[in-house]
């Protein structure tokens, strides 16, 4: 009897250690509530299919949530929680800062964190072993822009602007490293800054038929307008930041035909319209978020199928390995920091008080 009781002991443990564990980290409550729910529900709807399929190395996946409401402190704590948890890997934290902040702490247990939606240049420059970024770090946006440049206006003579924020510093440094040649004058500007006459003196002096400004949307608005009406003709670039209907609000009718980047919709792929349209037949409202984390668990399971789902950090060393994996966003693969070798924005263009997407080899 006690030979069968240790035996059905040493049964429920194996069982209990084959279940593979995915934590999900982010803001479940609080003001950024509806972007953490919509990841775990990626997460989830990703583990629910691959165990519909035999999960991962015949082992089923557990999904363990945990909020961190996009704060520093509670991201330190809500990584406590998942390593007590015995969690074989983490998708998160949201924000980049909490991203941050946890995955020291995963990387001292040896846990890979895939981050689905975290963009700042820190996260993978901290030289920690155990980070996956899947989203493309908003730096990037700078290298992307250089090559367009490049390839469109080779002889540009270029006014490289940004505004000293340590994000636009990183986009403009990324610019510059790509370009690789020096810009034919550069510039910080302040923020909120009203006057831009000296600046624009110096641009006309110096022939700039083309600008790359780093800014907010107001400045950048600002700045366009300003030089518009002092009769400086520019092609305008610039990230993320003035695909905003501020940016054409500040320069008016000068805004016209400026191309600002911006990252490739997870949804514009045929893989990603398809688990969409399952997800709403299921009654869900997927969006952005929810693929970018279902395809975080896909990445994970993909290297798990060789080094094994409860490898830890072989899995990031897997995924950094240079080889590619298949995902709902299309084939992905990874450098030696964990940042995506692809970079995966597309061009919008400002026409008559609406942007809209151009292809990406357009003048």
């Amino acid at each position: 009897m006690l030979k069968m009781l240790a035996a059905l002991l040493v049964l429920a443990s194996s069982a209990a250690q084959a279940d593979v564990i995915i934590g999900v980290a982010g803001p479940l409550t609080g003001p950024y509530q509806n972007l953490g729910l919509s990841m775990v529900s990626g997460v989830r709807v990703a583990a629910d299919k691959l165990n519909a399929e035999g999960g991962i190395n015949r082992e089923q996946i557990i999904v363990v949530p945990v909020d961190d409401q996009c704060d520093t402190i509670r991201a330190k704590d809500a990584a406590d929680r998942l390593l007590a948890a015995q969690v074989d890997a983490v998708i998160g934290h949201f924000c980049s800062n909490s991203a941050l902040e946890a995955a020291r702490i995963y990387d001292k247990a040896g846990i890979t964190m895939i981050a689905p939606t975290a963009t700042l240049p820190s996260l993978t420059e901290a030289g920690l072993a155990n980070v996956i970024r899947l989203s493309t770090r908003i730096d990037a946006q700078g290298a992307f822009a250089a090559s367009r440049i490049l390839a469109k206006r080779p002889l540009a003579k270029l006014l490289l602007v940004d505004d000293g924020s340590t994000e636009m510093k990183a986009i403009t440094a990324s610019f510059t490293a790509a370009y690789g040649k020096v810009p034919t004058l550069t510039a910080i500007i302040s923020p909120d800054q009203k006057d831009f006459t000296d600046l624009i003196a110096k641009a006309k002096a110096a022939g700039i038929d083309t600008l790359y400004i780093a800014a907010n949307a107001t400045d950048a608005g600002r700045f366009t307008s300003q030089a518009a009406k002092a009769g400086l003709e520019l092609k305008r670039y610039g990230p993320d930041p003035l695909l905003n209907d501020v940016f054409w609000t500040s320069a008016g009718g000068a805004g016209e035909n400026t191309l600002v980047s911006f990252p490739i919709d997870p949804e514009s792929s045929s893989e990603g319209k398809a688990l969409v349209l399952d997800m709403k037949a299921l009654g869900q409202i997927p969006d952005g978020t929810t693929l970018l984390a279902f395809a975080a668990v896909q990445l994970y399971a993909g290297a798990a199928i060789t080094q094994g789902a409860h490898a830890r950090n072989k899995i990031a060393d897997e995924l950094k390995s240079g080889k590619e994996f298949s995902t709902i966003l299309g084939s992905l693969k990874f450098d030696q920091k964990g940042d995506g070798q692809d970079l995966r924005f597309n061009w919008y263009s400002w026409n008559n008080a609406v942007y809209q997407a151009i292809a990406n080899d357009n003048p």
